[in-house]
């Protein structure tokens, strides 16, 4: 026999259904057998259906918990999800709160139990379990050291740049050494082309003196055999300066 209950205690055992608990549950919590609560879930349900879900809500008092779930079936059905796929979404969130994976990682574990199936997730275990056995180090551990090398690598990358900024100096300092070079390498031929030349020259005038010394030279053995042609005879050239003087030698008359 169903016992006729308060507005007020039939919200609130609605309120429980709606919340999702078990009828058996909200027998013991409202302090009822279970088939009131199976009545009055039965009853709402037929009001809905003579009057509409939102006002029936308004009608027990349940108007919020109603519109929730309405809310709630638009969204599933603009995410074409069903009802069941909806319930079994919510085992699957169930099961990550329960292996403590936090909703933030939901995702990436869901990427890792779809690679499970890739051939190449395979290969990639067992290196990460040869590398376990070579180093005889742990998973976390090898992460963690690959945490440490990937926070080292900013730093790293840095002096990279900075060690490739002073290689580029260097190849700069090169190339203009290396045309610094080449000019100086133009500029001793430019003198020694020059140098060059002023030897063509000064031989030339070299030459060309050598000769008048040449002139010059017989020019001063003939006077000296006359002197000792003089000094044989007694005389000097003075006197034979003035004898040529008085006899008119060397001059234009007869």
């Amino acid at each position: 026999m169903t016992v006729s209950l308060s507005p007020q205690k039939i919200s609130k055992i609605l309120r429980l259904y709606f919340s999702g608990m078990t009828q058996p549950n909200i027998a013991k919590k409202s302090g009822v057998d279970q088939s009131t609560v199976s009545h009055y879930g039965s009853k709402f349900k037929k009001r809905a259906g003579e009057i509409g879900l939102l006002a029936a809500g308004k009608e027990y008092a349940v108007f919020e918990e109603v519109d929730g779930l309405r809310s709630l079936s638009i969204e599933l059905s603009k995410a074409k999800f069903s009802v069941e796929e909806a319930k079994e979404g919510v085992k699957i969130i169930k099961t990550f709160n329960e292996l403590g994976v936090e909703p933030d990682q939901h995702a990436a574990l869901v990427s890792v139990c779809k690679a499970v199936h890739d051939p190449s997730f395979v290969q990639t275990a067992l290196k990460l379990s040869k590398i376990q056995s070579e180093t005889h180090k742990s998973y976390e551990q090898v992460m963690s050291e690959y945490d440490d090398i990937n926070g080292q690598l900013p730093a790293m990358q840095q002096k990279l740049q900075s060690i490739q900024a002073m290689i580029k100096s260097l190849d700069d300092t090169s190339v203009k050494k290396k045309q610094d070079e080449a000019s100086l390498e133009a500029h001793i031929g430019q003198l020694q082309k020059r140098a060059k030349s002023e030897k063509v020259k000064m031989e030339r005038e070299l030459a060309a003196k050598m000769k008048q010394l040449q002139v010059t030279q017989a020019e001063v053995e003939e006077v000296v055999t006359l002197k000792k042609q003089l000094d044989k005879n007694g005389l000097d050239i003075t006197t034979l300066v003035k004898l040529a003087k008085e006899y008119g030698y060397g001059s234009k008359k007869g």
